[in-house]
């Protein structure tokens, strides 16, 4: 299906493939992973014809078609109106995945979980269907490939977080509360972002916002931070109150765009003022290697951290508490991502929360 021999690539005086070999087979899942500038995306193009080598044999047997950050060619405006996985759907329904050969380029950037469940479903259900995967998605290449290949150099500067000074235990010896907040309300064109929100957190919890509320969780993240930035109680919601003992120093990291933009915030963190970590979506724009580095410093981070992402890996490996925030309150478990999900008293709250 795809033969590569001896492929070489420059790009004025940047050698990005040199004596590259690669076969896959009908049917074959095949990941690529590799760290910024490693020639994943370039490889795909090559794969598809838009990108010629310098040297080396290119062998298609098959129709090429490409899918780019889960967003196919759609031109019209119906179209475009459609979200991430209608239009995936839409693209993959048609193929014949019998003489289809899928370039899939970051497929899951933009999908929540259960377009990115769709998706392995589809691939693992079509099984002669040959395709190739460029994505920093862990879980998504564990479920879908059967192999995966490295391009480029892996060594990545590591990334540290260094920590402010903790706040001491309570008298009674118990770990202090570092955030406080009382019923929450944000409405955003009259309906609510989220609404009976509350949660005391201690010093020490590592908190993942999930759920299909996507722009519920950056915007209670974000009121989180500005409350303290701003010394505002209500963080710009409509209704209720947001509380940082003294001592608590906070770092908030907005969601970014390029990978460039996200270690410019990492180096701020370099400082070591902060105890409390706010992120928003850090991994949205990092290659793997980055996202790893990124992941054990915060699991080594002594401190607190409340994040949205959804790379659930990452997920996985750094939060032991989780909130599902619902626009009709959260759905709270102090656990592990897996119990989480796993949990019937979740599901069934979860499911109530999102019917109203």
């Amino acid at each position: 299906m795809i033969k590569i021999k001896n492929l070489e690539l420059k790009l004025g005086k940047q050698e990005i493939f040199s004596g590259f070999n690669l076969e896959v087979g009908r049917g074959e899942k095949v990941g690529i992973i590799g760290g910024e500038g490693s020639g994943k995306s370039t490889l795909l193009d090559i794969m598809a014809g838009r990108v010629l080598p310098t040297a080396g044999d290119v062998e298609i047997s098959g129709e090429v078609q490409t899918v780019n950050g889960s967003v196919y060619d759609f031109s019209d405006l119906r179209k475009a109106e459609m979200s991430a996985i209608e239009k995936l759907k839409r693209a993959l329904h048609v193929i014949n995945v019998d003489e289809i050969i899928l370039l899939l380029d970051e497929p899951t950037k933009n999908l929540e979980a259960e377009g990115v469940e769709w998706l392995i479903n589809f691939l693992r259900d079509n099984k002669t269907l040959t395709s190739v995967v460029v994505s920093s998605d862990r879980y998504f290449l564990k479920e879908t490939c059967g192999r995966i290949i490295e391009l480029g150099d892996f060594e990545v500067e590591p990334v540290r977080i260094d920590c402010a000074p903790l706040l001491p235990s309570t008298p009674s010896g118990a770990v202090p509360i570092v955030l406080e907040a009382n019923g929450l309300l944000k409405n955003r064109d009259g309906e609510p972002l989220f609404k009976d929100v509350s949660f005391a957190i201690r010093q020490g919890q590592k908190v993942a916002f999930v759920g299909r509320n996507e722009r519920g969780k950056s915007k209670l993240l974000k009121a989180l931070a500005l409350a303290y930035q701003n010394q505002d109680e209500t963080g710009g919601c409509q209704h209720g109150v947001i509380n940082f003992p003294s001592g608590v120093k906070v770092f908030y990291m907005p969601r970014v765009f390029t990978g460039s933009a996200a270690r410019v915030e990492f180096d701020k963190l370099a400082f070591g003022t902060a105890n409390f970590l706010l992120l928003d979506n850090p991994t949205a724009c990092l290659d793997l290697p980055t996202i790893e580095a990124l992941e054990q410093s915060l699991i080594n981070f002594p401190g607190t951290i409340i994040f949205v992402d959804e790379d659930r890996e990452f997920i996985r490996a750094i939060a032991n508490r989780i909130m599902d925030i619902t626009p009709q309150g959260t759905v709270d478990r102090i656990a592990t991502y897996d119990d989480f999900l796993a949990n019937e008293t979740v599901k069934l709250q979860i499911k109530e929360k999102y019917k109203h």
